[in-house]
């Protein structure tokens, strides 16, 4: 008996340090070489806040984007929660300060795509802000051509948007599509939807959305042919299991040329 209660103990605990972890969240750096980039830049990539707060007005995250000094800014869909129409007060915090550090790109998830009606409302709210929400659309940023694409986006669709001259960053909400998009050549595709695979053991997610058990894309960096895909772990959650040793992380991507000796 006992014994059982002090298991019990140890469980409740665990569960509660778990819940704190995923009220805090970490930036992760990652550097993206790429021949196309003749001159360096700095993307703050956002995922998945699923209308999440981190301090008072979004403080918290919001020192840490200025701290990063991007020169553009990413959001990589479930921006809302569809499990609550109401979800949306932090979003909209986030993204209003967000627009005034640099120029805002958006492409949408699922949860935006579930709150229907209300779902349209919140885009239009945050277009009107003066975020470039990118649906199976594209805009140029001097040498980069941001492309964003719906959720269940064709190849020919975005292999139609792709430029020669420029680097294609692509916007798409779903990794396990990435197969089908690096068939098209893309250059640089930014991803979340997996939460990291929600318990990571050894480096390892163990469950994602459309992928099931061992997903095999969930965090960081991948690559088929020429394409790479880097995934973010996001800042959010929808479930009530709490993320296990997977920080919310808010991603920081440098990218920078080709070293020559590399070549």
């Amino acid at each position: 008996m006992i014994f059982a209660l002090i298991a019990i103990g140890i469980l409740i605990c665990a569960y509660l340090l778990f819940l704190w972890e995923n009220r805090r969240f970490v930036v992760r750096r990652t550097e993206i070489a790429h021949k196309k980039v003749v001159k360096p830049f700095t993307v703050v990539q956002i995922s998945d806040l699923h209308d999440k707060r981190f301090g008072a007005g979004q403080e918290k995250l919001m020192q840490a984007i200025r701290d990063a000094k991007p020169d553009r800014i990413v959001i990589t869909g479930d921006l809302f929660n569809r499990k609550n129409k109401n979800a949306y007060r932090n979003a909209f915090s986030l993204v209003n300060q967000c627009v005034r550090i640099a120029p805002v790109f958006f492409s949408e998830g699922n949860h935006e795509c579930a709150l229907g009606d209300a779902g349209e409302a919140y885009i239009k709210a945050i277009r009107d802000a003066g975020v470039h929400v990118l649906r199976d659309e594209f805009v140029d940023s001097g040498p980069v051509r941001f492309i964003g694409l719906k959720q269940y986006a064709e190849p020919e669709k975005l292999a139609s948007m792709l430029s020669c001259e420029k680097l294609n960053v692509v916007l798409a909400h779903r990794p396990e599509r990435f197969p089908l998009y690096a068939g098209t050549g893309a250059d640089v595709i930014l991803s979340g939807h997996a939460h990291g695979g929600q318990v990571r053991l050894f480096d390892i997610g163990l469950y994602a959305p459309e992928q099931g058990v061992f997903p095999k894309y969930t965090s960081g960096i991948y690559t088929i042919d020429k394409s790479l895909m880097y995934v973010s772990r996001g800042l959010g959650n929808t479930v009530i299991v709490p993320r296990v040793f997977n920080t919310p992380e808010l991603d920081v991507l440098s990218f920078k040329p080709v070293d020559k000796k590399e070549q």
